[in-house]
């Protein structure tokens, strides 16, 4: 704990008192990825450009993590954090437990073992070792929410001479369903890529969604 700006004093027999629970606090992520982010790069993590909540090392980098497991000539290691929950893989079991091992001396950690289900997002490893992803759970919910779970499957998830516009027909009854709906479609394009075409048409509308839109987005689920 720190002293808040404003209130600094050198008495050593004055402590702060924490009035609230820092996961009430709406500062509180923040504070938890930078105390995260801070121990990783201590450790020679880097994150990457394309996304700050992956961090990676590779065998150049250094000196601390050397301490603890010597890095073979081509080892690599990848941390992947959302919120409070973190995939860690590479290409040495042996290094991975060392840094689960690192981190337990910093943080309280509860090793869930292989990886099968994150983020709505189930995991199987196939024979080949491959990683097999799917999201059968999480659009099997969406189906049960919106009354489909038992509806006929269509060929395609819009029909190809489809156009949707503004004001061809009424406003939903809830436009909030809609959003929610839709909003929920584009996490699943992580497995199905081949829904982008038309689960962004129906995105278009989300300021006003009619029900020819619902129509649009009922043929997707």
């Amino acid at each position: 704990m720190q002293q808040p700006p404003g209130f600094e004093t050198n008495n050593p027999h004055l402590v702060c008192k924490l009035n609230k629970a820092i996961y009430g606090l709406k500062q509180a992520p923040r504070a938890w990825f930078q105390k995260l982010s801070n121990t990783l790069h201590n450790l020679g993590f880097n994150s990457t450009k394309s996304d700050v909540s992956l961090f990676v090392k590779f065998s150049k980098n250094s000196s601390l993590f050397a301490l603890f497991v010597k890095f073979s000539k081509n080892s690599s290691l990848f941390v992947l954090v959302y919120v409070d929950d973190i995939i860690i893989t590479g290409s040495s079991s042996q290094h991975i437990d060392s840094l689960i091992t690192m981190l337990s001396k910093d943080f309280s950690l509860k090793d869930l073992g292989s990886l099968h289900y994150f983020l709505g997002i189930e995991v199987s490893t196939t024979s080949e070792g491959n990683l097999h992803l799917s999201q059968t759970r999480y659009i099997k919910e969406i189906l049960h929410r919106t009354n489909m779970l038992e509806s006929r499957a269509q060929p395609t998830p819009m029909i190809s001479s489809l156009r949707l516009i503004k004001n061809a027909s009424t406003a939903v009854q809830d436009p909030t369903l809609y959003r929610s709906v839709v909003g929920a479609l584009q996490y699943v394009l992580i497995t199905r890529p081949e829904l982008s075409f038309a689960v962004n048409k129906v995105c278009q509308f989300m300021h006003c969604p009619q029900e020819h839109h619902w129509r649009a987005v009922k043929r997707i689920l």
